[in-house]
C-alpha cells in the first residue's frame, strides 16, 4: 500500500515537472515574458498592427473605427481639465504621399523620420495612416484625413490628444515640448486667443469673435488662423464627446462634405465656427506660429528661429514646394546642434 502511494506521488511529481517544461517551451515564440512583467491593467498585450495596405471594405462611417470610444470623464460637454501623459500624445500623418507636394523627393519618408525623432525625444507616439485606404465616396481626397483621425483614436484607446499634421510640414525645433507649451490646461489658458475676429477670406469682416472668456476645460480642438481663415493643416484634437460630435457634423455628406466646398475639411471647420457659438467655445485659436508657421508670409505667419514647425501651405501656387522644403530641411533642428 505504501509502495503504491509512493509511486502515485512520484508519477504526479513527474507529470507536474513535464508540464513546467513543455508549456513554456510551447509558447516561447508568442509574447515575450517581459511584456507580462510590464503589463498594466487596461494596456494592450498584443502588439498593435496598422494595416496601411488593405483598403477598407465600405464607406468610412460604416467602419468600426468610426465608433471610437470616449472615457466617462470626457463623455459630456461639461469639460475637464487634464494634462496628458507624453505616451498618450499621438502625432498623426494622414497621407498617401500624393497631392500638390509629390514633387518633393521622398517627402513622406523624410517627414515621418523627422516626426519619429521628435516623438522619441519626448515620448510621444508617431503614427502614419495611408489615406488611400478610406472610402469617402466622391468627396475630395483631402477628406480622408478625417477617417484616419478616427482610426487613430480607435487604434490607440488611451490617446488623449492627436496632432494631425499635413505631410508638407517639418518639425524645426525639436526641443519644444507639446504638453507644457500647447496641450496642458495652463498652456491653453495662456495662449488661446480671446475676442479674436474669425476671418472669411477677402469678404467683409465677419464681426464674429472667439469668446472673451473661455472655460479651458471645454477646449477640445486647437487650430490656427492665417491672413484668410482657419487652416486645417495642423490641428490638435482631444479625445472627447465634443470631438466625436464635431467630426460627425463636419462630415455631413449633404451639408458640408460635398464637392461645392472647394476648401473641403477646412471650409467645413470655418463654417461651423462662424455659425455655431457652441463650436467656438470648444475650438480654440492659437497664434499661428505656435504650431503652424508658414514658409512665407507676414510676421505673424512666417517661421522664425525657435518656432516649433513650418508648414508649406500654398507652395504649389508658384511651384515653390521643392525649393522651400529643401531650404527648411537643411535648417531643421540647428538649435540642438549648437548646445
Amino acid at each position: 500500500m505504501q509502495s503504491s502511494q509512493r509511486w502515485t506521488k512520484k508519477l504526479a511529481f513527474a507529470t507536474f515537472a513535464v508540464f513546467l517544461v513543455i508549456v513554456p517551451l510551447s509558447y516561447h515564440h508568442a509574447i515575450p515574458i517581459q511584456r507580462y512583467r510590464e503589463y498594466i491593467t487596461g494596456d494592450t498585450v498584443v502588439e498593435l498592427k496598422t494595416n496601411n495596405e488593405q483598403p477598407q471594405t465600405q464607406y468610412f462611417k460604416f467602419e468600426p473605427e468610426w465608433d471610437w470610444d470616449v472615457p466617462d470623464y470626457a463623455s459630456s460637454l461639461n469639460g475637464f481639465k487634464r494634462e496628458p501623459k507624453p505616451k498618450n500624445v499621438i502625432i498623426l500623418t494622414a497621407s498617401d504621399g500624393g497631392g500638390h507636394n509629390s514633387q518633393i523627393p521622398n517627402l513622406l519618408e523624410r517627414v515621418l523620420e523627422n516626426r519619429e525623432e521628435y516623438c522619441n525625444r519626448h515620448g510621444y507616439t508617431n503614427l502614419w495612416l495611408n489615406t488611400s485606404r478610406y472610402d469617402i465616396g466622391d468627396s475630395h481626397r483631402v477628406w480622408a484625413k478625417i477617417p484616419a483621425l478616427a482610426e487613430a483614436f480607435y487604434l490607440h484607446p488611451k490617446a488623449e490628444w492627436i496632432w494631425l499634421m499635413d505631410a508638407d510640414m517639418i518639425i524645426m525645433t525639436p526641443s519644444v515640448p507639446l504638453i507644457s507649451t500647447i496641450l496642458s490646461p495652463s498652456a491653453i489658458e495662456k495662449s488661446i486667443m480671446r475676442n479674436t475676429m474669425l476671418l472669411n477670406g477677402t469678404r467683409p469682416p465677419t464681426n464674429i469673435f472667439t469668446p472673451t472668456r473661455y472655460r479651458v476645460e471645454d477646449v477640445d480642438i486647437l487650430i490656427t488662423q492665417d491672413h484668410q481663415f482657419v487652416n486645417a493643416g495642423s490641428i490638435f484634437f482631444r479625445r472627447s464627446a465634443f470631438t466625436r460630435f464635431f467630426l460627425e457634423m463636419m462630415t455631413d455628406k449633404t451639408m458640408l462634405m460635398g464637392k461645392e466646398h472647394h476648401l473641403a475639411e477646412q471650409n467645413a471647420i470655418k463654417h461651423l465656427m462662424l455659425e455655431h457659438e457652441l463650436v467656438r467655445k470648444h475650438v480654440g485659436i492659437f497664434p499661428q506660429r505656435s504650431f503652424n508657421a508658414y514658409a512665407a508670409g507676414g510676421p505673424h505667419m512666417l517661421w522664425s528661429e525657435g518656432d516649433l514647425a513650418v508648414h508649406f501651405a500654398g507652395c504649389w501656387v508658384h511651384n515653390q514646394c521643392r525649393r522651400w522644403f529643401e531650404d527648411y530641411w537643411a535648417k531643421r533642428g540647428r538649435e540642438r546642434a549648437g548646445r
